[in-house]
């Protein structure tokens, strides 16, 4: 979706997450994944975020959760799962042992369009970031790999061989957004200026709650915000969200099926339309309302 200041309030101030960086790694056979996109001709939108995948110890009892809350599908390609909205494959869910010292719990991470995986390596790791799976091609889907930034954030790279999924307003069950949380927003903007070729935009103004926008193509792609320093429990994350039709009635529905609120839909951020919940297994989630006013109608850039 393009800039837009709406956008301003989807950015929250606060969250409690205990992640870590470890505990990813790649399958020594990988599975072949679906393209990224079956439109003949699809562009590649380097920064744009076009997969993500969920890291968990209970893939059924995540499975069960998203099937009900979102009406996902799901296929399994052995020790991993893809999940579809509307037979749109849109993430994965692949199954981590939980560690004896529980130091990496169950999380979502996202992965951004780059023109070369490799120039993205050597851009990560000169900026301070680490390599968890390095760049390997995968079958149908093109050349990814996962890394960290410097503060220990999960995130992944994809060189996809179909081009991009196109810029459309998502349906609900959807990625509609993604925000990072941040010790140092400004630096991390700058960190992922150099490995996504963003275009970034402070705001300046008062009573922000973000700080910087990583746009490119004309559109924004994410948002950074700093973690209040007062909130010492929240771990520099990743956090991508889902639209929903109605968030008072997904934050309920997430709630009978297990899930807990972390943060609660609030006037204040985007006129209750926003919420942050986790999953059965812990994993953190984002749930947003998009007025039907703000954009009406098919699907479209």
């Amino acid at each position: 979706m393009k800039p837009n200041p709406v956008l301003n309030a989807i950015i929250l101030a606060t969250l409690s997450l205990t992640l870590t960086g470890r505990g990813i790694a790649q399958e020594t056979r990988p599975p072949v994944l679906p393209p990224l996109t079956t439109i003949s001709g699809s562009p590649r939108l380097p920064g744009k975020f076009v997969w993500a995948d969920l890291v968990t110890d209970d893939v059924p009892v995540a499975r069960k959760f998203y099937a009900q809350l979102f009406g996902w599908t799901f296929q399994d390609l052995g020790n991993y799962t893809i999940a579809a909205n509307d037979e749109r494959p849109l993430c994965g869910m692949f199954q981590r042992p939980k560690p004896a010292d529980a130091s990496a719990k169950p999380r979502w991470f996202g992965y951004l369009s780059v023109a070369n995986v490799s120039r993205a390596e050597r851009a990560v790791t000169k900026a301070g970031g680490k390599v968890l799976a390095a760049p390997q091609p995968m079958p149908k889907r093109g050349e990814q790999a996962v890394f960290t930034d410097p503060e220990g954030a999960v995130f992944g790279v994809v060189k996809s061989s179909a081009g991009d999924p196109p810029d459309f307003l998502p349906e609900p069950g959807d990625w509609i957004w993604v925000q990072l949380l941040s010790r140092d927003a400004k630096r991390a903007a700058a960190f992922y200026r150099t490995v996504g070729g963003y275009q970034v935009v402070e705001n300046t103004g008062t009573n922000r709650l973000l700080d910087y926008v990583l746009t490119s193509k004309g559109y924004a792609r994410a948002t950074v915000r700093t973690i209040p320093r007062a909130a010492e429990q929240v771990k520099p994350t990743w956090l991508p969200f889902v639209r929903v039709k109605r968030v008072t009635e997904s934050v309920a529905q997430a709630q009978q099926l297990g899930g807990k609120v972390l943060i609660e839909p609030n006037p204040e951020r985007f006129d209750s339309k926003v919420a942050v919940i986790a999953d059965p297994t812990g994993a953190a989630i984002g749930l947003l309302e998009w007025p039907e006013g703000l954009e009406k109608g098919e699907r479209k850039p």
